[in-house]
């Protein structure tokens, strides 16, 4: 059984699925760079305040610190292997980087932007991207939410994140 996504009103506190929610007015008055971006506008009569996701949602679990922190302890083993200065079994490693995955595993199903316009998951983002000259390639460097457009209908719009659909 899948669980309803839900929203809460800054202002009122109303509560309630994301689906309630109205078009957010005014979006780019109301939301700066860098800003989480609301799940929609408060369905409650005379509100009008930004609903924003409930944090128990999976698709609300901050990852980056545990996947910045395998990142770095992978680069620390990669160099302790060739210098060949390993300070505990490679074994340990391993498995410590295998409980990493399967934290980020368990966070939740997949997920996709979807416009809460026109109901199509062609949004996109501005972002900033570096390049990094050890790889030669491009790495995202930072996403501006603020400034999301969505493909399918050719607007500026408010986004929801929802499961990707399995196939069938």
């Amino acid at each position: 059984m899948s669980r309803t996504e839900t929203a809460t009103c800054q202002d009122c506190g109303w509560t309630g699925p994301v689906e309630e929610t109205e078009e957010l007015r005014n979006v780019w008055d109301r939301v700066l760079p860098g800003d989480v971006m609301p799940a929609g506008q408060c369905p409650a009569e005379g509100c009008g305040g930004a609903a924003m996701l409930d944090r128990e949602h999976p698709c609300m679990v901050d990852l980056r610190p545990e996947m910045e922190a395998l990142m770095l302890d992978l680069n620390l083993l990669h160099r302790n292997i060739y210098s060949g200065r390993l300070r505990a079994p490679v074994g340990n490693y391993i498995k410590y980087f295998a409980d990493c995955a399967r934290k980020a595993l368990e966070a939740g199903p997949a997920m996709q932007p979807v416009c809460t316009t026109c109901g199509g998951t062609g949004v996109r983002l501005d972002a900033w991207a570096r390049w990094d000259t050890h790889w030669q390639r491009w790495e995202l460097h930072e996403v501006c939410e603020a400034t999301a457009i969505c493909a399918d209908c050719d607007i500026e719009c408010a986004y929801s994140m929802k499961p990707v659909e399995e196939a069938t």
